[in-house]
């Protein structure tokens, strides 16, 4: 070998690694994404955020790697509308649902020309799941999981569905899964097969898969949603508490022990470097024997944390959510303060996979916080949410609030002609104290921004405040 020669070949070797990294470096990063999300699981309800009864050590482990979110909110305080919210990214002010299914709205499904998430990472190239409850529509009708994007369903189509952890069936794809061992278990009984270990079961199958893509992954638990009747108490069998204590907490115990069974899948198969994982809950906590509207830190396990009311309040604990953001060695461990909500999910997902965001959301891109870039956050001006609910007498109570963000100053009102309650979230966050004497002129503005941002709804229309 000539010696010119060697030495193009030692150049070459020489020259190649850093080519082959720059290369790498420009091929934009598509990580797996796995969104988890809890049914009904208060901000209080985690160790990370102060729990002491109930343990939750993966979850822990989770916020202690992550990113925790001290200020997100879910897309409204009840199950339909939060899970629009999330999955279409628009806020409740201009989102299809509004509202549960029930009464005059039982029928009304998502649309199937609303984009959703999963229709966004399909476009982005990826394997699209869901598995657990999903509620935005039913088997052959419009808004059903495979008619919005997912390769893959196995779960609750409808919220009625979902208030059983021991179905007889269970959706699956285009059909439906018998489940032999829950036949004859009447409803609120234990039977053969709890849905959440279905859903857990689901879900490491499909991490243990060898995608050719990366996968979207929507892991919808019910827990600790009611009925409250696990397969066992676990660690709490012999706690001198309550039996529907024990059974709450045992609900709560064993999602984030399947969590970590998840995370640990993660890691053996050897992309958990590769893969966002994100937690949260769709709505407030409401946890049995807790009055709504109550004082913060009054019922047995402090659920709502340091905030007032629960599940179907316009107060915090309505809608504030324990929240982590984990993807090892891109998001550094730590907690933020950024005002964030269920809108953002979707335009933060495109935003990561290089794809854009479907035109009319009002979400904003949470990625220059994940990625340790505060200055370039946006942030948003207001939040909207609302809750409705027909009557016996054929009547409707309904509430609406507004969060103005810069000043975290939040309005609040019943009725279309109710007086404006205002509260300062940030040096008031139990909500304790009414401002709005001491302020008419916010309360006078922030009552045209409620009526401003609500748009039109022949399904909830606003005579329902009335």
């Amino acid at each position: 070998m000539n010696t010119r020669f060697s030495m193009l070949i030692a150049v070459f070797v020489w020259i190649l690694p850093p080519i082959l990294n720059c290369a790498k470096a420009a091929k934009p990063d598509k990580p797996n994404i796995i969104f988890i999300l809890a049914d009904d699981l208060g901000y209080g309800e985690v160790g990370f955020n102060g729990q002491e009864k109930i343990l939750t050590p993966e979850l822990d482990k989770m916020a202690a790697q992550g990113m925790v979110f001290n200020h997100h909110y879910a897309g409204g305080a009840v199950c339909g509308p939060s899970r629009c919210v999330l999955m279409t990214g628009k806020s409740q002010a201009v989102g299809f649902i509004k509202n549960n299914p029930g009464g005059v709205w039982q029928r009304e499904n998502l649309p199937d020309k609303e984009i959703t998430i999963a229709e966004k990472m399909k476009e982005a190239g990826y394997a699209t799941a869901c598995f657990g409850k999903w509620g935005l529509g039913p088997l052959n009708k419009s808004g059903y999981p495979l008619n919005q994007g997912f390769d893959e369903f196995v779960g609750y189509d409808t919220h009625v569905a979902a208030h059983d952890y021991y179905p007889k069936q269970i959706c699956k794809n285009d059909g439906m899964l018998q489940l032999e061992g829950n036949k004859g278990v009447k409803k609120g009984q234990v039977g053969n097969t709890y849905s959440h270990d279905l859903f857990t079961q689901c879900a490491l199958e499909y991490v243990n898969r060898a995608h050719q893509e990366p996968f979207f992954m929507l892991l919808a638990y019910t827990i600790p949603h009611s009925p409250y009747n696990p397969p066992d108490l676990g660690y709490y069998t012999t706690k001198p508490w309550k039996d529907i204590h024990k059974k709450y907490a045992a609900m709560i115990s064993r999602m984030d022990r399947d969590i970590g069974k998840i995370l640990d899948a993660l890691n053996k198969k050897g992309i958990a470097e590769n893969t966002l994982v994100v937690f949260t809950s769709d709505n407030g906590t409401s946890v049995p024997g807790l009055a709504r509207e109550s004082a913060p830190g009054k019922d047995f396990f402090k659920s709502s944390g340091p905030f007032r009311g629960i599940k179907r309040d316009m107060f915090e604990g309505g809608f504030r959510e324990p929240t982590v953001f984990l993807w090892p060695g891109k998001i550094m461990p730590g907690r933020t303060d950024h005002i964030s909500g269920f809108q953002d999910i979707m335009p933060t997902f495109c935003e990561l996979t290089g794809i854009n965001s479907p035109k009319g959301i009002d979400g904003i891109s949470l990625l220059p916080t994940l990625l340790g870039k505060p200055s370039k956050q946006k942030e948003h001006d207001y939040f909207y949410w609302e809750f409705c609910v027909m009557t016996r007498d054929g009547g409707s109570q309904g509430i609406q609030a507004v969060l103005d963000v810069k000043n975290q100053l939040k309005a609040i009102r019943k009725k279309l002609d109710g007086e404006i309650q205002l509260y300062d979230i940030k040096n008031d966050p139990d909500e304790s104290e009414d401002m709005a004497t001491l302020y008419p002129r916010k309360v006078k503005k922030l009552k045209k921004k409620i009526n401003s941002m609500r748009g039109a709804s022949d399904l909830w229309p606003l005579r329902f405040f009335e």
